[in-house]
């Protein structure tokens, strides 16, 4: 297992490290997107030249029903698989697809019930927003940061993962916040970016594609790796079983 982190900059440079060594964790991202993508066209409806639509209201609604419950598992997939793959990445330098389906099989519940947890927290903070100033979305994304990592790495059920986050931001405070906004610079920076490039015909999309996917794999890898030297540090009550 990798030495543990002896503070926020050292993790954000080990997982450079460890994504410059482990380019597979980009590839489950990349192939889910474009298999979510290619069903999402066939199944949503699509309009003629004149803007009707080429399909009756009861057809439309079902493919929209898919598209839905596609998504769904599509992000349930890649979550899995990446945070996964972070995870092994981080215990022995090494992460394979391997990593990503065993934590697939074993995890997918507790992901998805975590899934239903945020999306419960961010419809509410959401609601907040504009009273708050944003606020509530800022303490929504610090408080829930380490929810799927302590779901698919730590094993945790749905709802407990999301008590475990609550539990590390609130007792480590200073590496957490640190986390949240670089993850937000690097976001909003590679967005750019990424903007940019879908201008650029053919291959840019493509290039936009992977990069997003680079950005997510390591922010996946710097959260797992806090999520791992912070959650037994002195001072935070450990997780139970």
């Amino acid at each position: 297992m990798q030495a543990p982190s002896t503070g926020v900059e050292s993790t954000f440079s080990r997982s450079w490290e460890l994504l410059t060594k482990n380019w597979v964790i980009i590839v489950p991202g990349l192939v889910i997107g474009f298999i979510v993508g290619i069903i999402d066209y066939l199944v949503v409806p699509h309009t003629d030249a004149g803007g009707s639509s080429v399909v009756t209201g009861m057809a439309a609604a079902g493919g929209g029903l898919v598209a839905v419950i596609v998504n769904v598992v599509g992000e349930i997939v890649a979550l899995c698989y990446v945070t996964g793959m972070a995870g092994a990445a981080w215990r022995r330098g090494k992460a394979e697809l391997s990593d990503g389906s065993a934590a697939f099989q074993r995890d997918a519940g507790n992901t998805f019930i975590a899934m239903i947890g945020l999306f419960v927290v961010f419809i509410i903070a959401v609601i907040l927003a504009i009273p708050t100033l944003t606020i509530s979305l800022w303490l929504a994304l610090y408080f829930f940061i380490y929810t799927f990592a302590a779901a698919i790495v730590g094993e945790r059920p749905g709802f407990a993962a999301m008590a475990d986050s609550f539990r590390i931001s609130t007792k480590r405070v200073g590496p957490t916040l640190i986390i949240v906004v670089i993850i937000a610079v690097i976001a909003v920076l590679s967005g750019i970016v990424g903007a940019v490039l879908s201008f650029i015909p053919f291959l840019g999309p493509i290039a936009a594609a992977v990069l997003s996917e680079i950005v997510l794999a390591y922010v996946t890898l710097v959260v797992v790796g806090e999520y791992l030297a912070l959650r037994d540090v002195p001072g935070v009550p450990p997780s139970t079983p």
